[in-house]
């Protein structure tokens, strides 16, 4: 345990340490994207991730290379001819743009000797499973880019091997040949290239470590195991925006130039129409904008001359999006008469900001009390979109 606490401790110095200096290359765009920013965000440019969902960025992939075995004897055994195939698929999912997890099972033929000199050369083949923690360095410490070409990702892992194969040669003494199973940890390094919107290119190395006996021969306990060195594609399954990565939130221009239009087009309408809440919208100190969103009676349905009044709400927060945070409340001075309404017609507003406007959700806040609302700090930008009891 002591040798493997060592080995696991050197290598995990010796593959961080030089991540940072990896150039970055980065696919550069034409089009100029405005983006919603935060400027308490953690990212240097204060741009926000959109939501993912569980069925987001997963991905699959095959790969090929060869394994090379270390352990018992190997100083004796010719070098090349350690170099043996290796096969392996994977699939994972990216939980964050730096922290994700795969499964990868794999298929690899060893090499090993018994004596000096190249003497009774024997193979064998493995079969085997990992778990992987997957860290990707470039996005850790230059931040995430969308279309990055180049990631630099640490690899961390727990699974088993299954030897077997032993007994298509003939042994001499002191190679055990029955078929076991080991259980193993791991450790490397995967530079990923990308090919495109949906494929890239990956090269990993990783060094297993195992019990002493995986070669068939036991040599004072010491650890035995193998290096792979695998080249491959991935592929990157669809997200349900549409995209296969993560995105930042950003302006949809052409949403928004639209609805301006419908905008003109519903305004006679509301201005004729009878017993309905007029469109309003008012600035208060200069810093918070209200705006009135009307819902029928015993009803969390949106009406289609109020929506003109939710998209109000998302044009204003576009304009103070550095700093500026959303609240849905009741418009009255006292706390929601019916809550259960209340918070059904504010999902309904906060869905449609979230989904056609692309307003960042960790920016709107549902409060059914408007006491707290009214207590803000009146030099706060903000927008306060107040529903109908």
């Amino acid at each position: 345990m002591k040798h493997m606490k060592k080995l696991w401790l050197l290598t995990l110095i010796a593959f961080i340490a030089p991540c940072t200096t990896f150039a970055q290359g980065e696919v550069q765009s034409s089009t100029t994207t405005t983006y919603w920013t935060d400027g308490t965000n953690g990212d240097a440019d204060g741009k926000i991730l959109n939501r993912s969902k569980f069925g987001d960025n997963w991905f699959i992939g095959i790969e090929a290379g060869t394994l090379f075995n270390w352990g018992t004897m190997q100083s004796e055994h010719d070098f090349i001819k350690r170099f043996r195939p290796m096969g392996a698929v994977q699939l994972g999912k990216w939980m964050s743009p730096s922290i994700g997890a795969r499964i990868q099972g794999f298929f690899g033929n060893n090499s090993n000797v018994v004596g000096a000199n190249n003497a009774g050369k024997y193979n064998w083949n493995t079969i085997g499973g990992y778990f992987d923690g997957m860290f990707n360095f470039t996005n850790m410490f230059c931040g995430y880019k969308e279309s990055r070409g180049f990631n630099l990702i640490g690899l961390l892992g727990i699974g088993c091997e299954y030897t077997k194969g032993f007994c298509d040669h003939a042994f001499p003494r002191g190679v055990n040949t029955r078929e076991q199973e080991y259980l193993g940890g791991r450790i490397g390094l995967m530079a990923k290239f990308r090919l495109g919107e949906k494929w890239d290119l990956d090269l990993e190395a990783t060094n297993a470590f195992l019990d002493d006996n995986y070669d068939g021969q036991v040599n004072n306990n010491k650890l035995d195991g193998h290096v792979n060195v695998l080249v491959g594609l991935t592929y990157r399954f669809k997200n349900h925006d549409g995209s296969r990565q993560f995105t930042f939130a950003r302006y949809d221009h052409t949403k928004f130039n639209t609805l301006n239009t419908e905008v003109n087009r519903l305004q006679s309408d509301i201005d004729a129409a009878k017993n309905k809440v007029v469109y309003e919208t008012r600035k208060v100190d200069g810093s918070r904008v209200n705006t009135l969103v009307a819902f029928e009676p015993k009803s969390s349905a949106l009406d289609k001359l109020q929506e003109v009044n939710v998209f109000t709400a998302a044009e204003e927060m576009k304009k103070m999006s550095n700093d500026a945070d959303l609240y849905i409340t009741v418009n009255s001075s006292a706390p929601a008469q019916n809550n259960e309404l209340f918070l059904q017609r504010a999902q309904t507003i906060r869905d449609i900001l979230v989904n056609q406007y692309n307003v960042p959700a960790g920016r709107i806040f549902v409060e059914s009390n408007p006491a707290v609302v009214a207590s803000l700090d009146k030099t706060k930008k903000c927008v306060v979109v107040l529903i109908n009891e």
